[in-house]
């Protein structure tokens, strides 16, 4: 965790992660280390590949799911993401990059409370996604993986 961002508690989302300081678009934000494959999918994993979902340390691990992330991933050399910010990013902001940017399919947020103009009401994988929503966030910054997809369905 850089000295620019600390975890809080929030009373309904959970353990969150917020900006202390200000953060110039595509700066790195934060780099996640994987601490283990999962044995099974769960709202706490990240995917990484087709068939492979990982658990990343703090502050990675927490940070929220957003319609209009300020956000976006690059897969990384310590088997997880690199969290890199998709726009300026102002001191207090809810660190949050889009589901869909790690997972074909999501199941993470059944109902999404993100305030987002575009929110779609709950988390959606990039697969799942309108063809729109994929090429945002494939030019935001997505997991490998879903690179080669997009880009063999195109």
């Amino acid at each position: 965790m850089t000295e620019k961002s600390k975890v809080i508690s929030h009373p309904s989302m959970g353990r969150i992660v917020v900006a202390t300081d200000c953060y110039r678009k595509n700066e790195l934000v934060c780099i996640g280390k994987s601490t283990g494959v999962t044995p099974e999918r769960d709202n706490y994993s990240l995917q990484i590949d087709e068939q492979k979902h990982v658990h990343l340390d703090e502050p990675a691990q927490l940070f929220s799911h957003s319609c209009d992330p300020n956000l976006y991933i690059m897969d990384n050399e310590f088997g997880g993401h690199s969290f890199y910010a998709a726009k300026d990013i102002q001191a207090g902001e809810t660190l949050a990059f889009h589901y869909g940017m790690s997972e074909a399919e999501s199941v993470a947020v059944p109902e999404c409370h993100c305030g987002a103009p575009n929110c779609s009401g709950k988390s959606v994988g990039f697969k799942e996604a309108s063809p729109d929503v994929q090429s945002h966030l494939y030019n935001l910054g997505v997991a490998t993986y879903l690179q080669k997809w997009y880009e063999s369905e195109r």
